[in-house]
């Protein structure tokens, strides 16, 4: 077994793309606690998903204890192109942590505190109004009411804001309220950031901050544009553009050197293509350019064509499973990878370790159990849903089918980049993925 598993050591090492091969190589599993039979339960699990076409292909990476143990990529990144190592995903609200951390930067060098209003940077939050529908049948069909309080920046964060996306008018179909939103959002040119719209970020989260919140600041979690606005936060405070910030503050320290909210042209070879499943079989390739689809409107050409101003801190970065590991890992390590800090330890702690939302639910993508910090979710027992996590994971998603988990307890972490659409197909399949994940612990 030993020398089966250094064979698939030595395979892995070559299969590296050349930008990681002298930095890192998968570890024998069984060094750091994992055991490679039941890793290899994954590539089954996988593979199956990708012959049934449910999927076209993904890239799966474990690492525990600082090393990445397992990495294979399964299928087709497009019609002509295998899944490698090294393809590039649209990471979609996988971006938000990564913005979290950014304004977190700023946090820890005094620039602002938490509880700081966000109208005192973006003045245009100033004096918010609610949304509050009326009786069925009345005309208008809602009114306006003073905000209990300004909304803050930890309400940006941990998505107590009241802005949650036009397209969650598809997930509550049966609640006027969201209808609402989605219509004031459309009229005002309001994007999820899954496509670009007019101007700058700072152009639409000024028009976002003109309309009506849909809850009350603090009152409830309302998952959405809240992270669109910490990405204009980040400029004004910081005074840089938010993707120069990210690279120079973010990814160039973490060497996250194939993460990009645009892709130069150099590397759109590398972009896997998006798919289309109805997880029985039918899998097709969604074209470039717009597509409507209920409230919920995409392009999968955003990060390679168009005007490319519009830097979403909600959704806007590709990245690759390499790059976001090291991310991870930086968290892990509670602030700091490979002798760089970029968080101190108890701003780490105040992000993935603190349930920040108190007797509130963040059921937008967990059920029961789960709790929310700052950009990320917490699993706060292992009595709901999904129990293969420890309490104390955190984890966060993205729209195409992208996730990931740290498990602090276990020093381990999972990613599963995939493409593919619509995105609910896939939590069957994490939720399995996580129990193979943690069933390969062999200490």
């Amino acid at each position: 077994m030993k020398y089966r598993a250094l064979s698939l050591l030595l395979v892995g090492a070559m299969l590296l793309p050349p930008a990681m091969a002298g930095e890192v190589g998968p570890v024998v599993p069984e060094t750091v606690g994992l055991s490679s039979v039941r890793l290899d339960r994954v590539s089954g699990f996988i593979r199956r998903h990708v012959e049934e076409k449910k999927m076209a292909g993904a890239v799966v990476l474990i690492a525990r204890k600082g090393k990445i143990a397992y990495f294979e990529p399964f299928g087709q990144a497009d019609e002509d192109k295998p899944m490698r190592k090294d393809t590039m995903f649209r990471i979609a609200s996988m971006t938000k942590p990564l913005v979290s951390v950014a304004l977190l930067q700023l946090y820890e060098e005094g620039r602002l505190l938490l509880s700081d209003p966000v109208a005192k940077y973006i003045p245009e939050f100033a004096h918010p109004k609610v949304l509050e529908m009326l009786p069925e049948g009345s005309n208008p069909p809602f009114r306006l009411v003073p905000a209990k309080r300004d909304i803050t920046v930890k309400d940006l964060l941990r998505h107590t804001a009241g802005l949650p996306y036009g397209f969650a008018a598809d997930w509550h179909p049966n609640d006027p309220l969201y209808r609402q939103i989605h219509a004031l959002y459309e009229e005002a040119g309001i994007s999820s950031g899954l496509y670009e719209t007019g101007g700058s970020i700072g152009d639409m989260v000024k028009r976002l901050a003109r309309l009506p919140l849909a809850r009350q600041p603090g009152e409830a979690f309302e998952y959405g544009m809240a992270a669109d606005v910490q990405g204009y936060l980040v400029e004004v405070v910081s005074g840089m553009r938010l993707d120069d910030y990210l690279r120079e503050k973010v990814f160039k320290p973490l060497k996250m050197n194939d993460t990009y909210f645009f892709l130069p042209e150099s590397e759109r070879s590398r972009l896997s293509a998006l798919w289309k499943s109805d997880w029985k079989g039918s899998l097709e390739k969604v074209t470039d350019g717009p597509h409507q689809e209920g409230a919920y409107r995409y392009s999968p050409s955003y990060q390679y064509a168009g005007p490319k101003t519009f830097l979403s801190g909600g959704v806007g970065v590709t990245s690759t499973a390499y790059d976001y590991y090291r991310f991870c890992q930086m968290l892990l390590n509670k602030g700091t990878l490979d002798g760089t800090r970029l968080l101190s330890r108890k701003t780490v702690e105040l992000m993935t370790a603190t349930n920040q939302i108190g007797e509130l639910n963040a059921t937008t993508l967990h059920d029961d159990g789960w709790k929310f910090g700052l950009g990320v979710a917490i699993q706060a027992d292992r009595a709901h849903g999904v129990d293969a996590g420890s309490v104390g994971a955190f984890e966060w998603a993205g729209i195409f089918s992208t996730r990931f988990s740290v498990d602090p307890s276990e020093q381990k972490i999972t990613i599963f980049l995939s493409q593919t659409h619509p995105f609910n197909h896939h939590f069957d399949l994490w939720d399995k993925l996580l129990v193979l994940s943690a069933s390969a612990i062999d200490d």
